[in-house]
C-alpha cells in the first residue's frame, strides 16, 4: 500500500513537472507572438528603452497567466493519473491559444480592438458567409498552419521528455523560470504605475497591444499617499502624434469680436433626468421652459471620466488613453485660446483621480483641479461663489471666457443639513447596504432629490447672475450631466451607475441657452457627441464639417444617431433601434438587452451596420 502511494506520489511529481516544463515552453511561444504584435504595429517610433522592457516583461508576465489556466486544467487532470489525456487536453488547448493569439492579431489590425462578442456574433452568427468571403484555397492554407501548430504542440512532449530525462529540469532551473516570471510581472505593474502617472507614451501605447492585459495604475496612492504631484506638462510637442489624428482637417472659423459668445458648460455629477421637475430644481426647471430643451439626450458614458471626455473631446472614451499618452486636448479648447478665451475650471471634487486636470486641460495654464471646503456643499458653494466673483468682475473685459463649472452634490448622496430638504421620508444617508430588488427606492430617491434641490439653488445664483450683469446677452450656457444614477428603475437591482448602459444611467438633462434663440423643446435623441459641435459653430464661428472633429452633429440636426457608442475602451456598448444595447463587456463577451434591461437571446448584429459604426468609431485613428 505505502509503495503503491509511493510510486502515486513520484508518478504525479514527474506529470507535474512536465507539464511545468511544456507551460514554461508555451509561455515562451506565447511572449513571442506578442513581441511580434508590436513588431507589426504602427507605435515603433515611440518606444524607447524603458518602453521597450517595459512591453516586454509585460509579454512575459500576460503570456504566463494565460499559460497558467491550461497548466492547471493539466494538473487537475495528471491528479487522476491520467497523464497521456492531460497531455493531450494541454496540447489541444495549447494549438487553440497560439491560433487564437494569432487571429486576434488579424482582428486588432482591422478593428483596433481585441477577439470580443462583437466578433464571435459575426464569425457564428447568420450572415457570417456574407461577410467573410475566403477563397477555398485560403481555408486550405489556414488549415494547414493550423495542423503545423498542432504538431508542434505534440511534439513539444518530446522535448520536455528531453529536458526532464537529462535532469535540467531540476529544482535550481524550474526556481530560474519562476523568479523571471515573478519578477517580469511585478516589474511590469509597479512600473506602469509610475509610468502611467507620468504619462510615460512608450508605455500608455504599448500596453493597448496586448489582449485583455490590465497593468496597476494608482492615482490616489501616488499623490494622496505618497503625496506626489502629477506633471501638468511634458517636454514633448503637443499634437496629433501616434495612433490618433485629431482634428482630421485644419479648423477653419468666420468670427469676430462681435459676433463671439462666451461659454459656460454647467454640469451635474449623476443627474437622473426624472430630477428635473418645477418642485424639485425650480431654477433650472425654469430655465429650460425659456430655452432649447433637449428631452432625449444620452451621454456618452455611464461614468463620470468617459462622460466628460465625450463631452469635451466630442468622441468616446475609447480614445482616452491615446489621446493622453499622445497629449492630445480638446479641440474646442485648442480654438478657444486661438481666440483668446479665457479658460477656467471649477471642479466641486477632486479632478486628480481621473486626471481631467492632465488629459482635457493640459494646455491651460494654472488651471484648477479641486476646491477647499468641509463637505461636499461647501465645495459647490465655492466654485459657485468664485464663478459668480470672477465674471462680475471680468464683464467690462474684452476677452471672452469659457468656463465650466462641475457639481457634485447629486453624485454624494450629502445634502447640507443646514439648508432645506424638502423631500420626506429620506434616508439619512445612502444605506448601500440596505439596497437589492425588493428595497424601496423612495427614502433613496428623496436623499438624491434633495442634493438636487441644493444644487438647484446654487446653479439658481449663477444663472441670475448672468441675467443681471447682462452676459446672457452674450453667453452661450450648457447645463448637463456626465452620467445618471440610477434608482432600480429597470427592476434589475440596478443603483447608482457604472452598471449598465440602459437610459436609467445615461440619459441626462440637456439645456442650452443661445442668445437669440427662442424656446423649443426637442424629442429627436441628442448625445453628448454633439454639444461640441454646436458650440463650435454658434460660439467660435468654426465651418468645418462635423465630422472633421467629432462623432457628432448639431444638436438640433434631427438625423440619426443610432449605433450611439457609450463607455470605454475596455468596457462599451452601441445604442441601435429602440435602444436596444449591444454591449461588449470588460471580459470581452456580447451582451444584448433591450431598453429595460431584459436580456434579448439569439440577437443578430446588423452586420453592414456594425462595420459602419466601428470605421466611424475608429475614424480618428491614424
Amino acid at each position: 500500500m505505502v509503495k503503491s502511494k509511493t510510486n502515486y506520489i513520484n508518478r504525479l511529481g514527474t506529470a507535474l513537472k512536465e507539464g511545468f516544463v511544456y507551460y514554461c515552453l508555451l509561455t515562451s511561444c506565447i511572449t513571442m507572438m506578442f513581441i511580434w504584435y508590436i513588431l507589426n504595429s504602427q507605435i515603433l517610433d515611440v518606444m524607447d528603452f524603458m518602453g521597450w522592457v517595459f512591453y516586454i516583461t509585460s509579454c512575459v508576465s500576460h503570456a504566463a497567466c494565460l499559460s497558467l489556466i491550461i497548466y492547471v486544467l493539466y494538473a487537475a487532470i495528471a491528479i487522476t493519473s491520467l497523464s497521456k489525456v492531460a497531455k493531450v487536453t494541454m496540447s489541444l488547448l495549447s494549438t487553440f491559444g497560439i491560433i487564437l493569439c494569432y487571429i486576434n492579431q488579424q482582428v486588432y489590425q482591422i478593428y483596433k480592438f481585441h477577439i470580443n462578442g462583437f466578433v464571435i456574433n459575426m464569425i457564428t452568427g447568420p450572415s457570417a458567409s456574407q461577410i467573410f468571403t475566403f477563397d477555398t484555397r485560403l481555408y486550405f492554407l489556414y488549415g494547414f498552419y493550423a495542423l503545423i501548430v498542432l504538431a508542434a504542440c505534440i511534439g513539444a512532449w518530446r522535448l520536455v521528455g528531453i529536458i526532464t530525462q537529462r535532469n535540467i529540469a531540476k529544482g535550481k532551473n524550474i526556481g530560474i523560470a519562476l523568479a523571471i516570471i515573478l519578477a517580469s510581472t511585478l516589474f511590469a505593474h509597479i512600473y506602469h504605475i509610475f509610468a502611467s502617472f507620468n504619462q510615460k507614451q512608450s508605455v500608455i501605447v504599448s500596453e493597448r497591444l496586448l489582449p485583455y492585459y490590465f497593468p496597476t495604475t494608482s492615482y490616489g496612492f501616488l499623490t494622496e499617499t505618497l503625496g506626489l504631484t502629477p506633471p501638468e506638462n511634458v517636454n514633448m510637442d503637443f499634437g496629433t502624434s501616434g495612433d490618433m489624428k485629431y482634428p482630421l482637417n485644419p479648423i477653419v472659423t468666420e468670427n469676430t469680436d462681435s459676433t463671439r459668445l462666451n461659454i459656460l458648460y454647467i454640469l451635474l455629477d449623476s443627474w437622473n433626468t426624472r430630477s428635473l421637475t418645477k418642485e424639485c430644481m425650480p431654477n433650472i426647471y425654469a430655465y429650460s421652459q425659456d430655452n432649447l430643451y433637449f428631452m432625449n439626450h444620452l451621454s456618452g458614458s455611464n461614468g463620470t471620466r468617459s462622460g466628460v471626455f465625450s463631452l469635451f473631446f466630442s468622441l468616446p472614451s475609447y480614445y482616452w488613453n491615446i489621446a493622453e499618452s499622445n497629449h492630445i486636448t480638446p479641440v474646442i479648447l485648442d480654438v478657444a485660446r486661438e481666440q483668446g478665451y479665457t479658460f477656467r475650471n471649477y471642479p466641486g471634487a477632486s479632478q486628480l483621480d481621473p486626471p481631467f486636470g492632465r488629459v482635457l486641460f493640459a494646455k491651460e495654464k494654472n488651471v484648477r483641479i479641486d476646491t477647499p471646503g468641509n463637505t461636499v456643499y461647501d465645495r459647490d458653494e465655492q466654485i459657485t461663489k468664485d464663478f459668480i466673483a470672477d465674471i462680475k468682475s471680468a464683464k467690462n473685459g474684452k476677452e471672452p471666457f469659457f468656463s465650466f463649472l462641475f457639481y457634485d452634490l447629486p453624485h454624494s448622496y450629502e445634502p447640507s443639513p443646514k439648508h432645506k430638504q424638502p423631500f420626506q421620508p429620506a434616508w439619512e444617508y445612502a444605506k448601500y447596504d440596505e439596497l437589492n430588488n425588493d428595497t424601496d427606492p423612495v427614502p433613496f430617491w428623496n436623499l438624491y432629490r434633495n442634493t438636487c434641490y441644493q444644487a438647484d439653488e446654487l446653479i439658481g445664483m449663477v444663472i441670475n447672475t448672468l441675467k443681471e450683469t447682462g452676459l446672457d446677452k452674450n453667453t452661450m450656457v450648457i447645463i448637463t450631466g456626465d452620467h445618471s444614477q440610477e434608482f432600480n428603475e429597470n427592476k434589475k437591482n440596478y443603483w447608482g451607475h457604472n452598471g449598465n448602459f440602459s437610459k436609467a444611467q445615461i440619459k441626462v438633462p440637456l439645456i442650452v441657452h443661445i442668445p437669440g434663440k427662442e424656446h423649443k423643446v426637442y424629442n429627436h435623441r441628442t448625445t453628448h457627441y454633439d454639444i461640441i459641435p454646436t458650440t463650435m459653430h454658434n460660439a467660435l464661428g468654426v465651418r468645418n464639417p462635423e465630422s472633421d472633429y467629432s462623432m457628432g452633429h448639431q444638436l438640433t440636426d434631427t438625423q440619426s444617431r443610432n449605433w450611439h457608442v457609450v463607455g470605454s475602451e475596455l468596457n462599451y456598448a452601441f445604442i441601435v433601434d429602440n435602444d436596444t444595447i449591444l454591449e461588449k463587456s470588460a471580459e470581452g463577451g456580447l451582451l444584448v438587452y433591450d431598453a429595460d434591461m431584459n436580456m434579448v437571446p439569439d440577437y443578430n448584429i446588423n452586420i453592414k451596420a456594425f462595420n459602419k459604426a466601428v470605421d466611424k468609431l475608429n475614424r480618428f485613428m491614424k
